[in-house]
């Protein structure tokens, strides 16, 4: 039988920023955007260039700040997400606003997409080096939001994202996902080695904790608690 599309499409609109995600967290071919008068042009997202298969990861990002895009794009891509992201920020008042609100729109459409919590490996961690440095994540699909995230950064900025607000994000991301998230960087010299492994572990824990679990295995329609709720 045909597992359920894990997708989902949100759009986020303030006097802030303009934000709208298409998420699949299982990768291949992403749902168009909602309609939106602050995105008037291309009601789907970006195509491949080159053919793809079926559940091959779709990503295209665009927030205006590189930094941020490239995370992004690392999380999806390591996660096994298709993710399209396009946002308007007030930027030029600083990278604040459009950070935190790309990554809360990015955690509604992650809960949105995942759906009832049942039948789900629910917890899980992920280790990632990038050259020197190297993070672990941990996070646990507990409808129960907190985050607690250490990443040791030296610098203000990485590019143009501030690195408080790789911090802020992934707080906010937690937040509005309704999960429990704990990151570290154990060591590394260099920033954006710190904040790129930090990601890339986040996506390793994701996609375990994502896992389903179908007709046949230890726990198939189970839901992951004691109380019998997430």
């Amino acid at each position: 039988m045909a597992l359920t599309a894990r997708t989902a499409t949100i759009s986020r609109s303030t006097n802030e920023t303009k934000i709208q995600i298409s998420l699949s967290l299982d990768g291949g071919v992403l749902p168009a955007y909602e309609p939106s008068t602050d995105f008037p042009h291309r009601a789907t997202p970006k195509k491949p260039k080159q053919p793809r298969k079926a559940l091959s990861p779709q990503i295209t990002i665009s927030t205006g700040i590189g930094f941020l895009d490239h995370m992004l794009h690392a999380l999806a891509k390591h996660s096994g997400w298709s993710l399209a992201v396009r946002a308007k920020g007030d930027l030029y008042i600083d990278d604040h606003h459009t950070t935190e609100d790309t990554f809360l729109a990015l955690g509604t459409a992650f809960t949105k997409a995942l759906g009832a919590r049942q039948s789900l490996t629910r917890f899980g961690r992920g280790d990632a080096p990038l050259d020197e440095a190297l993070s672990w994540a941990v996070i646990d699909l507990s409808s129960r939001p907190w985050a607690v995230i250490d990443l040791g950064f030296k610098r203000e900025k990485i590019g143009a994202l501030s690195t408080e607000m790789i911090t802020h994000g992934l707080q906010s991301f937690a937040q509005a996902a309704d999960v429990t998230l704990h990151i570290g960087c154990t060591y590394g010299d260099n920033d954006h080695h710190r904040a790129e492994s930090a990601f890339k572990a986040l996506a390793v824990a994701i996609r375990t904790a994502c896992a389903r679990r179908v007709a046949g295995d230890v726990g198939a329609g189970d839901i992951v608690s004691t109380k019998g709720v997430l």
